[in-house]
């Protein structure tokens, strides 16, 4: 056995601890003395685990077996520091120190001139657009005696629904175990030109209990037990709901979602929403978002209503009100970027994001616009009617209004994909009353602050 502090080139460097022989004394029942002898073994070591010599092919898969430590009979896996590297693009001899405690162990690693089995790639790196279906350019594989392994080939899977860089692993492996890797770049570049039915954005406002209907019932209304009926609908075709992240990077073109995408949006954060529609959210687990008026008991709800269905999102602080010449005449349009700046950075400190934002009245002009993009926005949604493509203005994304009393019918026509070249926005039963819709209309909230809107409602 060595005992030398530092071993090399050998399989193991190993330590015995010295026998410590402690005697003491303790009085019996007797009163006679009583001897007692302990012994104490600690036993340190360093092994490999594997080869002290190993070769490798070019491109080579290696996969370092490591050391077997134990220091004072203790396991030292975890302490063992490892110094050089294998790198099986270049070929030549490399040396690997295992250390632990006062041990330390080597290995010797060759990596071969050639690839063992051997691995072709045809042609170079690739680069597509986003919405393009990849065409694999090839491969072929052969072990040492030439025997056809191309079959055997495996690819990792290539993520074409998000552009950027991403690598293709190809790896195969012959009947001795040796493994040999190769590695193709493509590159998926932003695309807004492919079609597309687009994603609809809906635009709801305020949940009634049809056993409990409010005096002053218009539009922006629907009961919770038609919005149940939505949902369960959404849920029946699986539908996908992405995060606002996701819609920014939809329209700048970086990102495709499954043709059955939505996104539900409910404004003005009313007490009707919160009592009556957080409910059947939560049952369908469904998830929206909430615009809410933070100047309107905003901290409160955002704190009392939380649910994990529920993002809450700002619809300016204390914007929603008259005050301006353009579109329903919101205040937003005609403030000094200053004071509509810090509106928007108090709603987004008391709603916790600044992912959407739903403009008041759905009123806007190029000040209003900046002043958004200023505050860092990722999306604004406003209430112009049609679905959300790529390429369109992320801080200017239509919406489709949902309406009392409209048909479930209607509501799958407005949701549902399409032919984009066929489908006529503007046709099929009721479609007036969503993407249709014009979207001057002065129905409710996008006209005036309704009672609804500042919480006539319950706490």
């Amino acid at each position: 056995m060595k005992s030398a502090k530092m071993c090399y080139n050998s399989t193991m460097a190993r330590k015995i601890g010295l026998i410590t022989l402690i005697m003491f004394f303790a009085v019996g029942i007797a009163g006679g003395a009583l001897f007692v002898i302990t012994y104490y073994t600690s036993e340190s070591y360093l092994t490999l685990n594997g080869a002290e010599e190993m070769t490798v092919g070019l491109y080579g898969l290696y996969e370092d077996p490591g050391v077997d430590a134990v220091l004072h009979g203790k396991d030292a896996a975890k302490k063992v520091r490892v110094e050089g590297k294998v790198n099986t693009n270049v070929p030549g001899k490399y040396t690997l120190d295992y250390h632990a405690g006062n041990f330390t162990v080597q290995r010797t690693v060759t990596v071969l001139s050639r690839m063992v089995p051997e691995l072709k790639l045809t042609g170079g790196p690739v680069r597509m657009k986003l919405g393009d279906e990849y065409s694999e350019p090839g491969y072929t594989a052969a072990d040492e005696d030439g025997t056809d392994l191309t079959s055997a080939v495996k690819v990792t899977p290539l993520d074409q629904k998000r552009a950027g860089r991403q690598t293709l692993v190809y790896t195969v492996s012959d009947s001795k175990g040796n493994t040999t890797k190769l590695t193709r770049k493509v590159t998926i570049t932003p695309n807004t030109e492919y079609e597309t039915s687009g994603l609809p954005i809906c635009m709801f406002h305020y949940v009634y209990d049809e056993n409990d209907i409010p005096a002053k019932v218009n539009g922006n209304y629907i009961s919770k037990e038609d919005l149940a009926e939505e949902l369960a609908f959404l849920k029946l075709e699986h539908f996908y709901f992405p995060t606002w992240k996701e819609v920014r990077d939809y329209v700048d073109g970086k990102l495709l979602l499954p043709d059955k995408s939505i996104v539900l949006t409910f404004d003005d954060g009313a007490y009707s929403f919160l009592d009556n529609g957080i409910p059947v959210l939560e049952q369908y687990r469904t998830p929206a978002t909430s615009f809410v008026i933070t100047s309107n008991k905003g901290r409160k709800k955002v704190r009392k209503y939380q649910s994990r269905y529920v993002t809450y999102e700002s619809h300016s602080h204390d914007m929603h009100k008259s005050g301006g010449k353009i579109g329903h005449g919101g205040i937003f349009t005609a403030i000094t970027p200053e004071e509509g700046l810090a509106d928007l950075e108090k709603s987004i400190r008391i709603v916790g994001s600044s992912d959407a934002f739903a403009y008041p009245f759905g009123d806007i002009n190029e000040n209003a616009r900046a002043i958004v993009e200023r505050a860092g926005f990722l999306c604004a949604v406003t209430t112009q009617p049609g679905r959300a493509k790529p390429g369109d203005d992320p801080l200017l994304l239509p919406r489709q209004r949902m309406s009392r009393n409209q048909s479930l019918e209607v509501f799958k026509n407005m949701v549902m994909p399409y032919e984009p070249t066929t489908f006529d926005q503007n046709s099929g039963d009721g479609s007036d009353q969503g993407a249709g819709a014009d979207s001057t209309q002065t129905t409710g909230a996008d006209e005036q602050p309704s009672a609804e809107g500042f919480d006539k409602g319950s706490e």
